[in-house]
């Protein structure tokens, strides 16, 4: 396939070798972590039950269902009954300050999700089975345009249309062999499952249990760039089946086969029925977990590599057949303030992605965070208890063609076709939690305000350093 001038092709051999020295070295140093990992012990409990999963303030981030089932307990259904009703209740304030494509605009968005779990063994007598549905409604605005942002600095917005109405889960999950195999076929947020930076490690202690890694509220630390348009995430989910295998409570490997048609601009998340075609997404991976030192620290390392099959065009305006990407991801509690009481302390990630692909948005990605939990000084903590202060840095090297910035962003005021050779992002986040006893359960209310600064939005060459604010209210019932 010819490409203009053909020195991206030089380049291209020049990242391929480079590609491949580094997924040897990333192989090797994940069988030195499979190895730590096993000396250090293994957690002590199985992932939770996806009908009782849901603590995430990121849906970008959550495999299962939003929500605490409130909503069911209000109604009179018991644990015992099998049966979960709940939701996610989320409105968003942006304003982009100043800078970006479109400085000193605000917009504001709302997404409400009511789901139904059931429990297979409680209400069938089928052991280890869980079923779920969501209904998603969705307004918002165009907030990432607004910034200049390919990397996307608000998770909500995923791009349009702004206003959906859509059956946005719809799956059923079973555990198999004492939890060594389990499969879960159907409409699924593969973003949750694959690459998943955000998953904490289970604990059985449960004032040790961590509910998320990090409270940023961008998309970087949902999925990573490379995979933008390709994997399936909040809100565009889709038809998939998905299989892992767990030999040991700290080892397993993962593969999963999805709908595709995301990679053409199919908005998946408002299609009902299945689409079987030749736009396919396959990935795969391979992870391991554990608890470190004498302390106990959990932690959990990740590899997967993925394929995009089907007619893409490319920025260099072409048609390519296929493409393909890795990624690795870490997250490691780094240290516990007072064990005895609570899960107070630190705890970060790190990410890496690369694809060769022609016709993605970036090409290689490194993120990174931290998050403080429960350190604030004790005259506030009584005003934001189970509080959550979030750094994170996301850089990623994009898409090198002479047209890219007008393929893959159009309305952009500028001079030049192209993107900026590459894109960085800077964000801080507080989110303190309120938990409000209801009846049999609980409700919880999170607030969370994000300040992004964007000092080289990608969309043009030459646009102006963005300052981003996001106010999030998080209510899950």
């Amino acid at each position: 396939m010819h490409y203009p001038g053909n020195r991206a092709q030089k380049g291209d051999s020049v990242m391929a070798y480079a590609s491949l020295m580094c997924r040897r070295g990333f192989i090797a140093f994940f069988f030195l972590l499979l190895l730590a990992g096993v000396a250090a012990g293994e957690p002590a409990a199985p992932e939770t039950s996806p009908i009782t999963s849901g603590i995430y303030t990121n849906p970008q981030a959550n495999p299962f269902l939003n929500g605490v089932g409130q909503l069911g307990k209000m109604m009179g259904l018991s644990d015992e009954s099998g049966i979960r009703l709940g939701g996610i209740f989320l409105p968003q304030f942006n304003w982009t300050g100043y800078g970006g494509v479109r400085p000193h605009t605000t917009f504001g968005s709302l997404a409400l999700g009511l789901n139904l779990g059931v429990d297979s063994q409680k209400v069938l007598g089928i052991p280890g089975g869980t079923f779920g549905v969501e209904f998603v409604e969705y307004t918002g605005g165009a907030t990432n345009p607004a910034a200049g942002s390919v990397q996307l600095y608000d998770g909500l917005n995923d791009g349009p249309p702004h206003v959906r109405q859509e059956l946005y889960l719809l799956w059923y999950h079973q555990r198999l062999f004492n939890d060594k195999l389990i499969f879960q076929i159907g409409k699924m947020n593969a973003a949750g499952i694959f690459g998943a930076v955000l998953s904490p490690v289970p604990l059985t202690n449960p004032k040790l249990q961590d509910t998320d890694i990090s409270v940023l509220t961008w998309v970087p630390s949902g999925y990573n760039p490379t995979v933008i348009s390709r994997m399936s995430v909040w809100p565009n989910s889709a038809y998939g089946a998905v299989v892992h295998l767990a030999p040991t409570k700290n080892l397993y490997a993962s593969y999963g086969i999805f709908d595709g048609n995301f990679a053409r601009g199919a908005q998946t998340g408002l299609i009902l029925e299945p689409r079987i075609n030749n736009y396919k997404f396959n990935v795969g991976e391979l992870g391991a977990c554990w608890l470190l030192g004498a302390s106990q620290l959990p932690g959990r390392f990740g590899v997967g590599g993925w394929v995009q099959t089907g007619d893409l065009f490319t920025a260099y305006l072409t048609h390519q057949k296929g493409a393909t990407g890795f990624y690795l991801f870490a997250n490691q509690r780094l240290w516990y303030r007072q064990p005895d009481l609570d899960n107070s302390g630190l705890i970060g990630y790190l990410q890496f992605a690369h694809t060769s692909d022609h016709a993605a948005f970036a090409n290689n990605y490194v993120g990174a965070g931290l998050t403080a939990i429960s350190l604030l000084p004790e005259l506030l903590t009584p005003a934001l208890p189970n509080n959550k202060i979030s750094v994170g840095m996301a850089w990623s090297q994009l898409n090198r063609a002479p047209y890219a910035g007008a393929v893959f962003f159009p309305d952009v005021p500028s001079d030049s076709l192209s993107l900026r050779a590459s894109e960085l992002m800077l964000q801080i986040a507080l989110q303190p939690t309120f938990v409000f006893p209801l009846g049999q359960g609980y409700w919880s209310l999170s607030p969370n305000v994000a300040y992004t600064f964007i000092p080289t939005p990608g969309e043009r060459p030459h646009l102006p350093a963005a300052h981003l604010l996001t106010a999030r209210m998080v209510v899950l019932f």
